[in-house]
């Protein structure tokens, strides 16, 4: 199953609670814009597109294609593209093509790790005195 779309996950504050994490399953592939602060994403799937969230794992069996920003990343299958993350953990398993930026980066053995990794400026915060 395809699915093409564009979503935008964000808390409010209601009596309607919503879930904490989106699970894309391992029959799905998912193309679009995929926003979804402060949530966690499991992709056991395939997404294409962009993606904003909280953290994301990337199971054995899954591909990511495309853009992804979050503050933790677990990769243990495939990824192509442009990563921006706080925290990146790689298994063993995993293949990954392109551009990371990343803070702290923990790869296995074994892992495959192809392009260039850059370590994320810090973020400076103005404050007046």
């Amino acid at each position: 199953m395809i699915l093409a779309f564009q979503i935008n996950r964000t808390k409010r504050v209601s009596s309607l609670q919503m879930s904490d994490s989106t699970y894309i399953a391992s029959d799905l592939k998912l193309i679009g814009v995929f926003n979804a602060p402060e949530q966690t994403v499991v992709i056991a799937g395939r997404f294409e597109g962009e993606m904003t969230a909280g953290s994301v794992e990337i199971t054995s069996n899954a591909v990511f294609e495309g853009l992804v920003r979050a503050s933790e990343m677990f990769v243990a299958g495939r990824f192509n593209g442009v990563m921006e993350t706080d925290n990146l953990t790689v298994s063993e398993k995993a293949v990954i093509a392109g551009e990371l930026v990343t803070h702290a980066l923990s790869v296995d053995a074994g892992a495959d790790i192809s392009g260039t990794v850059r370590r994320k400026p810090n973020q400076i915060s103005s404050s007046s005195s």
